[in-house]
């Protein structure tokens, strides 16, 4: 009886690991928009200086820049979400350590038939406080596209909420299955387990730090 019991402590103490995965952003729902956006601006900026006409020249200004907010969407080789036993990864965030995630939820909403689909993670604490990797990255994809926001909550915390729809992967394949797709507050897990168990059925790569 005693070592049943051991066993049954021992066993609710086991820590999972999260199934390594990594997914980019679905390409091919943003190249028309930055490739468009950028043969439209250059081809202002051409006329503009050859006829000399300034203002156009000028207008070239803003299909470039909408080309290049949305740049991210389409640069190859950058995963946007991952997880390993590292924490919850986010590009130009780094990884969140999975005992500050205090709870996951997924929101669906629908815009004209079009199904909108986000993660929201809250955190115990300050999303500062809650890295264990910062991830680097250049000083200009500050004024880029990034495919999540912060909001800041009560007693210090933060929410973080991840767009899923703009992904390469069904939202289901990214998230571990649970009974009710609209929310992962309640994933199975042992005790002592802080945070959620990710699981990538069709993984990329595994994360890197």
């Amino acid at each position: 009886m005693a070592a049943n019991k051991e066993a049954v402590k021992q066993e609710e103490n086991v820590k999972p690991t999260p199934v390594p995965f990594t997914v980019g952003f679905n390409r091919s729902q943003s190249e028309s928009i930055v490739y468009g956006s950028l043969i439209l601006g250059i081809l202002f900026a051409v006329i503009g200086i050859v006829g000399n006409l300034p203002l156009l020249a000028l207008a070239a200004l803003a299909p470039l820049a909408i080309a290049f907010w949305h740049y991210p969407m389409i640069e190859k080789g950058k995963p946007q979400l991952g997880a390993n036993e590292d924490g919850l990864y986010v590009e130009r965030i780094g990884f969140i350590d999975w005992a500050a995630i205090r709870m996951t939820d997924v929101k669906r909403t629908s815009v004209r038939n079009i199904e909108l689909v986000r993660l929201d993670v809250l955190l115990t604490r300050s999303l500062d406080d809650a890295v264990t990797k910062a991830q680097t990255f250049p000083v200009w994809k500050k004024f880029m596209m990034r495919n999540w926001k912060r909001t800041p909550r009560e007693h210090g915390r933060e929410l973080i909420a991840i767009n899923l729809h703009t992904l390469a992967a069904d939202p289901e394949e990214i998230l571990s299955p649970h009974p009710s797709p609209s929310s992962l507050s309640e994933i199975s897990r042992p005790r002592h387990q802080a945070g959620p168990q990710f699981i990538g059925r069709r993984p990329n790569q595994a994360c890197s730090s």
